[in-house]
């Protein structure tokens, strides 16, 4: 039996509520183009009718593209990415309290650790400067006991969050290669070096 988008379901242990949200896509592999736009335009038509809300998203899931739907009747929260080729819609029930209590991962720890591209580290850099700048991240000066050369710079950096110290260290060599690399700086050469 149908009403509205709402659906009975019978299994072996009686009748089974889907909510209206998570019942948009039933019958539906939105991954499917064809089911994808009946997917839409149901989507569509429950925001026109007020059966569902588009609300501002707290802390995506999946990135940028993502929008967030309430359902006004039951609070339930659903997040729509739309298909962003190779990228593939999706359409999931969110957690909202679970996502604001869970904490974000510490801001230094997303850089990938190791040796690193001309590229990645000029990139990098610019992502540094502006986490210092919000106050996640501070730049601290290298321990006098770090040996110096023309050819090597290098750069260290602590994480608010965690605490965790980072360096940034850059070799361009004129005769054999280039060598940069983020590493995480060892306890054994963290003592009493750095506060």
């Amino acid at each position: 039996m149908v009403v509205g988008y709402k659906f009975i379901f019978s299994n072996l242990e009686g009748a089974v509520w889907q909510v209206f949200l998570g019942s948009l896509t039933l019958g539906l592999t939105i991954t499917e183009h064809s089911d994808w736009l009946i997917f839409t335009d149901r989507l569509t038509q429950a925001v026109q009718t007020g059966r569902a809300r588009n609300v501002p998203v707290l802390k995506p899931v999946w990135g940028d593209s993502e929008e967030w739907f309430l359902d006004p009747e039951t609070s339930e929260v659903y997040a729509y990415v739309p298909p962003d080729p190779p990228g593939m819609p999706k359409w999931e029930k969110v957690d909202v309290l679970k996502r604001l209590e869970t904490p974000d991962p510490p801001p230094l720890s997303v850089f990938k650790v190791g040796k690193i591209s001309v590229m990645t580290a000029h990139i990098m850099k610019m992502s540094l400067e502006a986490l210092v700048g919000r106050g996640l991240a501070v730049e601290l000066p290298v321990p006098v006991g770090v040996p110096r050369s023309r050819d090597k710079s290098e750069k260290w950096y602590k994480d608010r969050v965690s605490n965790v110290v980072y360096r940034l260290s850059e070799y361009y060599g004129l005769k054999d290669a280039d060598d940069i690399r983020w590493e995480v700086v060892p306890q054994s050469e963290l003592s009493g070096k750095t506060q």
